[in-house]
């Protein structure tokens, strides 16, 4: 059905009009449900027809109460309407407005880790421990090959007083200050906190006090006990006491190159001197480390975290072993050196001749240097972005913060120096905003942390003040942070930011801001089969139905059962915050296949995105590869892995990573070994009980970590020039992905599976190839038969998947929605944020708005337009009233009449309900009566804007709605009451009742914000305006029925305009039966026949008070293949007004004389 008005007939149809006989006028219709607007999620500019609730929230995913930043605009103001209208209907198209613009995302900060130490090679630099020695002399080391840097660093005599039981230098000074003079190494470090393996801490300078002390102590009461009780021998003139730090493979005191290792476990008990066999022994205590034999060992991480530095300028760790060895020489009272009972005084006499211990002190440094680890050095686990506005003016944003050193890392001082060893400790974060004011930040990377530094930063623009937080967070990888450093890979943070530019600010493409590009899909990298020689082939991706930002992190995708067997497998479509262990299956399809010619086929079975197959998921669809159906060697393949994620490139700093399950645990297996060890002494090794196969899967899984933002749209490789060449590029850089075969390795295909992994290290970096997967731990190209196989089970064959990449489209920058009518191209706003062009040489901007096609362009303006115009075919869509939350005709006035013109022009059949703003939209506050527009200024603006329609309805004021899913109350236009009563007419009544009054009016409201005096709402009525009036007994009620048509009519009211609506429906349904029959008399009387019943039904309901049926017998229409007719009606109007007269008459009048 379309409206004949002004047409030329070409296509066969059946073509109605009106003709209002006091006016001329145009025409509408009713039934069914559709809203343009924005909702938390779901598919974009698509028409999806909704039954019930249920069905919405799982779609677009129910209501909020979130209004625009600084405005009182509900956000989301569609679900409340649907969810009010499908209380009353079961029919309601939705469809999502996403946006065009994008933005700049501006500067960015990167925090990024500080990777350990590679154990695998740790060694001791190559160099002479004395230059000017001989050859013979020089240190020859314990590694093959490697001559090792030992020399002694300070060399000093040393006194010991029995009466004070201190060590003193031998010129009275002291002992711990001397070593600090002498090795600068050392006394930098003399008073840094050191962690134990146990966990407890000491300094440097509290050890050696400890170590002096213990040996007077030790010397007095040897001397006191002689060696077997007799006082013939002394071993201890000429031994020496040694206090280690790390892993020593030369021995300083015999002066001798040696491979043996001195190695005893950490904080074991010296050798104690009675049971020393002879003089020059040594009893050594190993304070930090030093297990030699495997320097891979957990008992070494004291000695590397606290010994050795991080080198930026060589990507390495220097460090040290250090030994202290204090050689002892005896002398005795009476000036010899042989001890005699009946000669020397007793070290604890009170004789003036003293016997004493005297000795040097020697300190020997051992320098050490290891690589990091690389793949896991550098690597982004946060990134920060500037705070900032877009405005009506300035076109994209304008950040508070801006220069790539105003957010600075700051890692010293006792508070914030241990981010260097532990990427979980505290770390200060220095902002300085563009009006030169400072900041510091106390925050860390502890998620259960008070200043975990999203929850001191915010993760959205607007969540936080920016006069106090001038940036957010964007991303962080909590999860991958802890599984590298509970694996040892990661030491701790680095003490320095990775700041890149904002894309309209930046020289070349070396930028991660650009996000200047519409609203965008999530989908999955493609699933591979299985090894097939020495190739995997793609065989499809996943697609979701929702899209945007929510739809990365709304479903998750297992593919379970892989059965070479049957060459079939299982899918199931996930939630995406259930676990392995207790998954929530959404969608489950079994026994799916890759032959195209069978029923099982999974394209067939979910649907896909090029329609060949209907769409049978709610929440994801299939991209198939062609080759698929072209080749039936492929029918038979099957799922057994996927390609990596492509992610944006940090400058020379590497990606995040997504973390992949690759293997089952296996009882007793050790998964995780993090630094240092337990409380008691012990390792603090994760060890497996085992993983239980039903309760795991393959690929992402939550058992190993996952990092939700890592799935985030991530913007494109930025262009060169921001004007010229609008459109960014896909990133280059790309992920690991996953197979099941061990042997999907780059070595093992022979070069075939390998990969450029733009964003690692491994094998020399940008440019290197490594393996294109990270892989499995068993072969998987047949049916196992093994029992002994990981992959036996039916139910251990599975893995998961996530889509990544959905994008809204809108500005995060702006406040509110770049909607209105001076961001149509050409106007003002679009200029402010245009480049210059020939079509408009006066744009100011810098490429924020870009023109689309030759009419349109990226502001908000136009995703709203053409979300309303998906509602313009009404052969393709089935709706009957129709509403734009979101906008008004106030602020938005081009869209209301845009909306306006497809309702009256393309559809003709339905009522479109708009909102009147009743408040100043753009203040904070939802209560302050100086805000209020009043009823005369609401008609004030109405008659300024010059809206004039029978097709079109709104009311005022709007109402508190009680939201119970979210516990809040918000004020929203009564749009969403006056749907519900107009469905609720239709169910109790007939269309052509008016949805008003108590019986099929009363509003489901806390209450409105305006109670209504008589004259406001005669003001309102007289203005075409419908009132919401509040009344005692039933609360907030419609108490309106007027349409926006100036002169009055009967088709000034909406339920003479429904009634039009309805007729016309009803009547082109019966005679588009007749299309195609011979145009003579007896179409006409069939013609009669089919419509003379449905008038007389209306009139029989109470819809017409009369009618008559005028069919021309024309020969010229007959020629012209045409059949012209004429239905007059009289419409029974609504009662809007009861007068009544009360007569007072004297007591004994009649009534009958009256």
């Amino acid at each position: 059905m379309a409206n004949n008005s002004n047409r030329v007939f070409v296509s066969p149809g059946v073509y109605t009009s009106e003709k209002d006989l006091s006016f001329v006028s145009q025409s509408v219709g009713v039934t069914t449900l559709g809203l343009a607007g924005e909702t938390l999620r779901g598919p974009a500019f698509e028409p999806i027809f909704i039954s019930n609730y249920g069905d919405f929230t799982t779609y677009f995913g129910g209501v909020s109460a979130e209004k625009y930043v600084g405005s009182q605009i509900p956000k989301y103001e569609l679900g409340y309407i649907a969810k009010a209208y499908l209380q009353q209907s079961n029919q309601l198209f939705v469809t999502r407005v996403l946006g065009y613009s994008g933005y700049d995302a501006g500067p960015s900060w990167s925090i990024v880790t500080l990777g350990d130490i590679d154990c695998t090679t740790l060694n001791h630099l190559c160099e002479a421990k004395d230059p000017s020695a001989s050859a013979t002399t020089q240190c020859c080391g314990g590694d093959t090959g490697v001559t090792e840097h030992c020399f002694v660093s300070a060399q000093f005599g040393s006194f010991f007083t029995a009466s004070t039981n201190t060590v003193t230098t031998s010129s009275g000074g002291n002992v711990i200050d001397e070593i600090a003079t002498l090795v600068p190494i050392l006394g930098s470090r003399m008073d840094n906190v050191i962690e134990m393996y146990n966990g407890s801490t000491t300094t440097l300078r509290a050890d050696l006090e400890a170590f002096y002390t213990y040996a007077s102590g030790k010397l007095v009461g040897q001397h006191a006990s002689p060696l077997n009780g007799s006082p013939s021998q002394l071993p201890l003139s000429g031994s020496s006491l040694g206090w280690s730090y790390g892993c020593h493979q030369w021995d300083e005191y015999s002066g001798v190159c040696s491979g043996n290792s001195i190695n005893y476990p950490e904080n074991s008990a010296p050798i104690p001197y009675e049971t020393m066999s002879s003089q020059n022994s040594w009893g050594l205590f190993h304070r930090l480390g030093g297990d030699c034999t495997d320097r891979c060992s957990d008992k070494n991480d004291t000695w590397t975290y606290n010994f050795f530095d991080y080198n930026s300028t060589t990507n390495r760790y220097d460090g040290y072993s250090v030994l202290v060895a204090l050689g002892v020489q005896y002398i005795n009272g009476d000036g010899d050196s042989a001890y005699t009972v009946a000669n020397d005084v007793s070290i604890t006499g009170t004789t003036t001749q003293q016997s004493m211990y005297t000795g040097v002190t020697s300190v020997t440094l051992c320098q050490l240097s290891g690589d990091t680890y690389c793949e896991y050095h550098d690597q982004v686990v946060a990134t920060l972005r500037s705070r900032g506005l877009s405005s009506l003016s300035s076109g994209g944003p304008v950040y508070d913060v801006t220069g790539a050193t105003d957010v600075s890392f700051v890692c010293t001082g006792d508070t914030w120096s241990q981010v260097l060893n532990n990427p979980f400790a505290d770390f200060g974060v220095r902002v300085i905003d563009k009006l030169g004011t400072s900041r510091m930040f106390d925050v860390s990377m502890n998620q259960t942390s008070t200043n975990y530094i999203k929850r001191v930063y915010g993760i959205g623009n607007f969540d936080r003040d920016k006069t106090q937080v001038p940036i957010f967070v964007e991303e962080s990888y909590p999860a991958m942070l802890t599984h590298y450093w509970k694996k040892g890979y990661v030491r701790g943070l680095r003490c320095q930011l990775q700041a890149l530019p904002s894309f309209r600010e930046a020289v070349n493409t070396d930028t991660i801001g650009f996000y200047q590009e519409k609203w965008q899909t999530p989908v999955t990298p493609w699933v591979v089969s299985e090894l097939r020689g020495f190739k995997v082939y793609q065989l499809f991706r996943f697609i979701t139905i929702p899209d945007g930002d929510a739809a990365n992190r709304t479903v998750k995708v297992s593919i379970i059962n892989i059965s070479f067997e049957r060459a079939e497998f299982d899918l199931l479509v996930r939630d995406f915050n259930d676990t392995d262990a207790n998954p929530l299956i959404l969608e489950k399809y079994t026994r799916c296949s890759l032959n195209p010619t069978v029923n099982s086929y999974v394209g067939k079975k979910l649907g896909t995105s090029d329609g060949t197959y209907e769409l049978m998921s709610r929440y994801v669809m299939l991209e198939m590869n062609p080759e698929i159906e072209m080749d039936n060697t492929l029918w038979t393949a099957l799922p057994c892995g996927f390609e990596g994620y492509q992610f944006r490139k940090y400058a020379s700093r590497k990606n995040p990573t997504v973390l992949y399950k690759r293997k089952y645990d296996f009882p007793g297996e050790v998964i995780y070994n993090p630094p240092f060890g337990t409380s008691t002494g012990g390792s603090n090794e994760v060890i497996s009980s085992g993983d239980k196969t039903r309760q795991v899967y393959l690929g992402i899984s939550d058992t190993i970590g996952i990092d939700p933002d890592f799935f985030l749209y991530k913007g494109k490789q930025a262009p060169n020039d921001k004007c010229g060449d609008p459109d960014g590029n896909d990133w280059g850089c790309l992920t690991q992905g996953f197979h099941m075969d061990k042997d999907a390795t780059c070595t093992y295909t022979q070069g075939e599976l390998c990969a450029i992994i733009n964003c690692g290290c491994p094998n020399g970096g940008t440019s290197g190839l490594t393996d294109q997967f990270a892989v499995g731990d068993a072969t998987f190209r047949k049916e196992p038969t093994l029992t002994t196989d990981p992959y036996y089970k039916l139910n251990s064959r599975k893995f998961t998947i996530l889509p990544y990449g959905g994008f809204d489209g809108w500005d995060i920058y702006r406040k509110t929605r770049s909607n209105s009518d001076a961001y149509r191209r050409g106007q003002s706003a679009y200029l402010a944020g245009a480049c210059p062009t020939t079509e408009y040489p006066n744009a100011t901007g810098d490429g924020s708005f870009k023109p689309i096609g030759t009419l349109d362009a990226s502001t908000d303006y136009y995703p709203y337009l053409d979300a309303i115009h998906t509602f313009a075919n009404p052969e393709a869509v089935n709706i009957n009233i129709f509403s734009t939350p979101g906008i008004d005709y106030v602020n938005n006035s081009n869209l209301v009449e845009e909306s306006i013109e497809m309702i009256e022009m393309d559809r003709a059949d339905s009522l479109y309900v708009t909102t009147t703003p009743d408040y100043n939209m753009f203040v904070a506050t939802p209560s302050d009566t100086a805000s209020m527009v009043s009823p005369l200024n609401a008609v004030q603006a109405l008659e300024n804007v010059g809206l004039d329609s029978n097709y079109t309805a709104t009311y005022y004021p709007w109402v508190l709605n009680n939201d119970t899913e979210n516990n809040v109350r918000i004020y929203i236009p009564p749009t969403y009451e006056v749907m519900r009563n107009i469905a609720l007419t239709d169910n109790i009544s007939f269309p052509w009742f008016a949805s008003a009054g108590y019986t099929r009016g009363i509003v489901n409201a806390v209450k409105a914000r305006k109670k209504l005096t008589l004259g406001e709402r005669d003001t309102l009525y007289q203005g075409r305006i419908n009132p919401i009036a509040t009344y005692s007994d039933v609360g907030t009620v419609i108490w309106g029925n007027k349409t926006l048509q100036v002169r009055e009519s009967a088709l000034d009211r909406i339920n003479v305009r429904r009634l039009l609506l309805q007729a016309r429906k009803l009547i082109s349904a019966v005679a588009v039966r007749l299309l195609f029959e011979q145009n003579d008399e007896q179409v006409r009387n069939e013609f009669l026949d089919l419509v003379n019943p449905i008038l007389d039904s209306i009139r029989r309901e109470r819809g017409l008070t009369d009618f008559r049926v005028v069919l021309s017998d024309d020969p010229q229409l007959i020629d012209q293949n045409t059949l012209e007719g004429k239905i007059y009606i009289k419409p029974t109007r609504s009662l809007e007004f009861i007068s009544v007269e009360f007569l007072i008459t004297p007591t004994g009048a009649s009534f009958e004389n009256v």
